[in-house]
């Protein structure tokens, strides 16, 4: 059984170990996580829920909140890629997202997840220049939360 959780301080290294090894930041992708790590601090400013199973990290996500609420990162292990466990990860997002009063989330997506996003409901609605680290343009997406029915969360699952 997978369950939800909120992160703490103290998961910040396995949450980066866990985003440092997707294979869908591999190749040209990989260029964006150079250097990037989790930290405590980062977990406790922003939203983070860990999805686990049988103890063990399998997924995360995280919201920041300073301006326009973004879903920052979104990780699933490798072995859980197409399990439906980034979609329990995302509409757990959004009950946390509505739970806070949060209208619209922000999604600047990774290329090749543009579809998963759209999928779940999310509309692209620009796209965001090339930079240094991301030498690629980047899908913006938009969610609007209102637009989902409401889901009843059991002991960190979604049901």
């Amino acid at each position: 059984m997978i369950t939800i959780r909120p992160a703490v301080p103290d998961d910040a290294e396995a949450l980066t170990d866990l985003m440092h090894g997707s294979a869908a930041y591999s190749g040209k992708y990989a260029s964006i996580l150079d250097g990037y790590e989790i930290v405590p601090s980062q977990i406790e400013q922003d939203v983070f829920h860990i999805a686990e199973r049988e103890g063990s990290l399998c997924g995360f996500y995280s919201l920041t909140l300073n301006g326009e609420p973004e879903l920052d990162l979104m990780f699933v292990a490798n072995d859980l890629q197409g399990s439906g466990l980034g979609a329990m990860l995302f509409r757990h997002m959004i009950e946390e997202a509505r739970r806070r009063g949060i209208a619209s989330i922000k999604i600047v997506s990774h290329p090749p997840s543009v579809g998963f996003y759209e999928a779940m409901g999310a509309v692209v609605v620009g796209t965001k220049p090339p930079t240094i680290k991301a030498t690629w343009s980047r899908p913006i997406l938009s969610l609007a939360i209102h637009s989902f029915p409401n889901k009843r969360i059991r002991n960190g699952a979604m049901t």
